[in-house]
């Protein structure tokens, strides 16, 4: 019997750089096994994306397609479930959902993108959250899902691509239940629904820009990971902004404001309330 060739393709959006170290272990793990891979970060290099976009259209063999986003406002982002809604319709399409969290909750990050993606007709094989550092604790020396992700974290991801590598050797390959990604106490899932990034954005401590020790320089806007900023002269946030405080984190002269240290009690007591069980697990059939 012909083993089938399965063409993968890694898209994620990651504003820490977590989510990527993810997509980059996957990428590893997969070409140590000579898959043939396309990797696509979205959110700045839209021309990029329908390139790829237009590959996988293409393509008449059998793929698989690897789907990570950070959770955000108890969700994926939005423009990962935008990716989901542009993903074309494949006879033989699976797919694997991954999320990074910040030790607060991965929410319903995987619950969401598994039905989006089984709604497209995309079968979902297997999925995985993993912990990381909470990004907005970049300032404090002990932040909460500090190490993370690890070297155990990369490890548990090679098991991943390795079952979903085996299970794609059947005929029919076994599809993950969606209710295994439904882990989430549903009261609790009812409450993360009521929120969205746009709620969490009102929330969240507004950014003021120093006049007096920004350069005008652009790095806020070469380092925003959705094109949401633009120079008028001064740094100008757009509607796409998601509030990743990169802007604020990487500019080098410090010109970009804000004051987070009234949000981390409540990151904290949102970890510890969490009810996760492992902090980082793989979800196989």
């Amino acid at each position: 019997m012909t083993e089938k060739i399965y063409k993968s393709f890694i898209f994620y959006c990651s504003p820490a750089g977590t989510t990527r170290h993810v997509a980059k272990v996957v990428e590893r793990k997969l070409k140590s096994k000579k898959r043939e891979v396309t990797v696509c970060e979205i959110g700045k290099n839209k021309e990029q994306l329908t390139r790829v976009l237009q590959n996988l259209t293409e393509i008449e063999e059998p793929v698989t397609v690897y789907i990570g986003s950070p959770v955000y406002a108890s969700h994926a982002l939005p423009l990962i479930m935008d990716l989901i809604e542009r993903l074309p319709a494949k006879s033989q399409g699976y797919a694997v959902p991954f999320a990074t969290w910040g030790g607060a909750t991965s929410a319903l990050a995987l619950e969401e993108m598994g039905a989006a993606l089984t709604a497209r007709g995309y079968s979902v094989i297997a999925a995985a959250k993993i912990l990381a550092v909470h990004s907005l604790m970049w300032q404090l020396e002990n932040p909460v899902g500090s190490g993370h992700p690890d070297a155990a974290n990369d490890r548990l991801l090679d098991d991943l691509v390795d079952a979903v590598e085996k299970n794609l050797v059947h005929s029919e390959p076994l599809i993950l239940s969606q209710k295994v990604l439904e882990y989430q106490p549903r009261a609790m899932a009812a409450e993360m629904l009521k929120l969205n990034l746009q709620i969490a954005k009102g929330i969240l401590p507004q950014r003021t820009i120093n006049h007096e020790v920004c350069t005008q320089c652009g790095e806020c806007v070469t380092q925003c990971p959705v094109e949401a900023l633009t120079l008028a002269p001064w740094p100008v946030f757009a509607e796409p902004c998601i509030s990743c405080f990169n802007c604020v984190r990487l500019c080098p002269e410090n010109g970009i404001e804000t004051d987070l240290t009234p949000i981390y009690q409540r990151i904290r007591e949102r970890a510890q309330a969490a009810q996760e069980g492992a902090p980082s697990q793989i979800y196989l059939p």
